[in-house]
């Protein structure tokens, strides 16, 4: 049987499976299990022990469930709570100045957490019910929170990122470095967009009144709510960044610091330490076992030749590299829709990564594209993530077509991210070439 047969075959089958509701992890493992037994007999099962083995034995994985940890623990350790105080008191009386406070905050969030789920929820829980208060568009509130809580995946210590060089064997490291700038310039795109738009319409997000947002002294002294945070941020990300910690002991130095914030904040209680718990349970069980079942069906793929079918595929495409580039752009974000981020890195690296090097693109660079499409992907329907906790959180009777619409510029401003990054990789690749 040729390899496009294969091809058609195998990719086939994962899609139909897919269209049928099952797990992802059940479908890519178990057509790997069956493709082996028909080309290789039981012999080659021989594989799925190995694969297990390697992936079960590498050290960079233990910081998957420390991260998620240091996440659960921050959702509920009040530190968010006292940083919206001083996001209120300081921009309250801008327009559009809590929306814009609040990407601010969850862009911070998501420097401490490395996942997207924590700002949003959190952002959701305790600053959309004060815009909804004080007359804002309710479109603008929602689609701010759940742009803002999009950018965990992007922004170090991101969890996507740690998985990504698991199975690319990039440095994570480089991989947080280049996540740095990419990620504030979506910040920092989603923070104009509020203050021009509100500016242009002050109906959409009112000012809050002078005296409500307290006096000089009352600002100074809820400065205090961001020394925690920047505590936290200076001692993951610096430690890494400063060569002091690998990412993997950088992620217990933040468990540890996600305690002490719940202990100052007299949070820390069995209430809390349970929930963190069985969600690091939760997450880190379904990381292993989608790294375990992709990896099986990218080395029965790869066994199979699909390096060169990929090569042979290449010189078909229009464009050449660059429309090949573009077209893994287009796959990233049509599955980001329907599945979630890991779902879609495993379901493509098998094909996509070998071709990187041959195309003369910049691993690195490609990964933070990918990363860039994984936060549209928890924006987009049907199955945006995000468009989901938006809707548990919202008001009663918001119905989900206008958490979809709230989303929409959010989506566009992404979209002109991934473009610019394009454009100008240096965004994502110079602060890497610096760190050795």
């Amino acid at each position: 049987m040729s390899i496009l047969s294969i091809t058609i075959l195998l990719f086939g089958s994962m899609l139909f499976f897919l269209a049928l509701g099952l797990p992802v992890v059940f479908v890519l493992g178990g057509l790997a299990t069956v493709f082996i037994l028909l080309l290789w007999g039981p012999q080659g099962l021989a594989l799925v022990a190995t694969k297990a083995s390697g992936i079960m034995s590498n050290s960079v994985l233990l910081a998957v469930p420390l991260f998620i940890l240091m996440a659960g623990i921050l959702e509920r350790s009040g530190v968010a709570e006292d940083m919206y105080n001083v996001m209120y008191r300081w921009t309250g009386a801008l327009r559009g100045g809590l929306a814009a406070g609040t990407v601010g905050i969850c862009t911070v969030i998501a420097a401490m957490s490395g996942v997207a789920a924590t700002g949003t929820v959190t952002m959701g829980l305790i600053a959309l019910p004060s815009m909804l208060k004080r007359k804002y568009d309710k479109r603008m509130a929602m689609g701010c929170i759940m742009a803002g809580g999009a950018l965990g995946p992007l922004i170090p210590p991101s969890v996507h990122f740690i998985v990504y060089g698991s199975i690319s064997g990039l440095s994570v490291g480089r991989l947080f470095l280049g996540g740095v700038f990419p990620g504030l310039l979506l910040s920092i795109l989603f923070i104009t967009y509020i203050l021009v738009r509100c500016w242009l319409n002050p109906s959409l997000a009112p000012a809050i009144p002078l005296g409500e947002g307290g006096n000089w002294r009352q600002k100074f002294t809820a400065l205090r709510g961001v020394i925690l945070p920047l505590f936290l941020v200076m001692a993951v990300l610096g430690s890494i960044f400063l060569g002091l910690a690998t990412p993997t002991e950088a992620s217990a130095v933040g468990a540890f610091g996600s305690i002490v914030c719940a202990v100052v904040h007299r949070r820390l209680d069995w209430h809390l330490l349970r929930y963190a718990a069985v969600m690091t349970m939760k997450m880190s069980g379904m990381i292993m076992w989608i790294l375990f079942a992709a990896s099986l069906f990218a080395a029965v793929y790869q066994g199979l030749g699909a390096q060169k079918f990929a090569e042979d595929l290449l010189g078909m495409v229009p464009f050449g590299k660059w429309g090949m580039l573009i077209g893994f752009q287009v796959i990233f974000f049509i599955l980001g829709c329907l599945m979630n981020t890991l779902s879609v890195l495993m379901i493509t690296y098998p094909v996509f990564l070998p071709l990187i090097p041959i195309l003369g693109f910049d691993p690195l660079w490609f990964a933070v594209l990918f990363m860039v499409n994984a936060e549209m992907g928890y924006l987009t329907p049907p199955f945006g993530t995000n468009l989901f906790y938006m809707k548990g959180i919202a008001p009663s009777g918001t119905p989900i077509e206008e958490i979809y619409r709230a989303i929409i510029p959010f989506v566009a401003l992404q979209a002109i991210a991934l473009v610019l990054i394009i454009l100008f990789p240096p965004i994502c690749t110079w602060l890497p070439s610096l760190w050795r």
